[in-house]
């Protein structure tokens, strides 16, 4: 099975804001996405979400509210 080619940016972006501060999957395609690409979105968004979840990305608030998730700390 393919990997989501955002996969990786998405999680570290938020790690890098931290919980509480991260992106939605939708929005952080938003910025991610143009032309073409955009008439996708939505696939690109279950792709994404579906790499998120077979990481155990651990599910928080987005900076307005939303549902964004955010990697694992290693032990």
């Amino acid at each position: 099975m393919r990997e989501s080619q955002y996969v990786d940016d998405y999680l570290n972006e938020n790690a890098r804001r931290g919980t509480g501060q991260g992106l939605t999957i939708g929005s952080y395609l938003a910025y991610k996405l143009s032309g073409k690409a955009r008439e996708y979105a939505g696939k690109y968004a279950a792709a994404l979400l579906a790499a998120v979840l077979r990481r155990n990305a651990i599910e928080g608030r987005s900076k307005n509210g939303g549902v964004a998730y955010y990697p694992r700390k290693e032990a």
